[in-house]
């Protein structure tokens, strides 16, 4: 049980560095050699300094970002599945974006790999 925690740990880190806008904070949950497809169906990032230069980008030019967990996170061995809600502001706009994160974690409790599924059908403007 002592892992399935670790991992839900470093899930709801990973939410809160987002919220926070902390790419420094999301880049180390990662692992050096870590690959993120965020959406899945795009090009991978990989390695840890590619993803924190992804994220910083997805920071860039908006007026507010929060990462809400939206369900539990199902972790089971090494792998964690999530459900999770961003919320950003852009030009005055404020969309809404739903999104299911699929992880895998090392035995470090670091993120090896991570897929998130979403696409464009998933976004709406926040009424």
């Amino acid at each position: 049980m002592e892992r399935i925690e670790q991992i839900r740990s470093v899930v709801e880190a990973y939410a809160a560095a987002h919220s926070a806008g902390d790419v420094d904070a999301i880049a180390s949950l990662f692992a050096t050699d870590a690959v993120v497809a965020d959406p899945v169906d795009q090009p991978e990032m990989v390695g840890r300094d590619a993803v924190r230069d992804f994220f910083a980008g997805t920071h860039q030019g908006i007026e507010g970002f929060e990462l809400r967990i939206t369900g539990p996170i199902r972790a089971v061995g090494s792998f964690a599945a999530v459900p999770l809600q961003a919320e950003t502001t852009i030009g005055g706009t404020t969309m809404l974006i739903d999104i299911i994160d699929v992880f895998t974690f090392d035995d470090d409790g670091l993120i090896t790999d991570m897929r998130a599924y979403w696409t464009a059908s998933d976004i709406r403007v926040k009424a």
